[in-house]
């Protein structure tokens, strides 16, 4: 049996290690599958909750309200990062959208279809959303509101 110098046995353990070790980090990486929230979403309910001043003048700290006895709320998030926000009441509003990790960022345009919904001011809100399956949740934080403190609506996708 021919013998192997102890220089190249180390050399090629060596590589065989490094070479395992980074098959094993490259399948590691795998595709994300994170959900796209591009696309039209129903929105089905309605969560609000109150300050202690809004649950005082309420009885009670939140106020839930499902879609079906309001009418209809359907957001279009489309691939350009445009949106549009239309209800059964006729309101039509569009803007611009960004999502960073959980954070949604809206901007209304500042020219809307009814120049009576046109924004006093440029700012975005920023929502946190969670999406499972079809379902997507949206709470948005009002910090200097008397009444409300959050408002959280959950919808799903068309």
């Amino acid at each position: 049996m021919k013998t192997t110098p102890i220089n190249l046995r180390t050399f090629i353990l060596k590589s065989f290690l490094i070479f395992t070790c980074t098959a094993f980090m490259l399948a590691g990486f795998t595709k994300c599958d994170a959900q796209s929230i591009t696309g039209k979403w129903n929105q089905v309910s309605t969560k609000q909750f109150l300050t202690a001043e809004g649950a005082k003048a309420h009885g009670k700290p939140v106020l839930e309200s499902q879609m079906t006895t309001i009418g209809t709320v359907v957001f279009e998030f489309k691939s350009n990062h445009t949106y549009i926000v239309k209800s059964s009441s006729t309101l039509t509003l569009t803007g611009t959208w960004s999502l960073s990790g959980d954070q949604l960022q809206m901007k209304l345009d500042a020219k809307q279809v009814d120049p009576k919904y046109n924004p006093k001011s440029t700012s975005a809100s920023i929502s946190t959303i969670s999406v499972n399956g079809n379902t997507m949740v949206m709470g948005t934080n009002y910090p200097n509101s008397k009444i409300t403190s959050k408002v959280e609506i959950t919808l799903v996708r068309i």
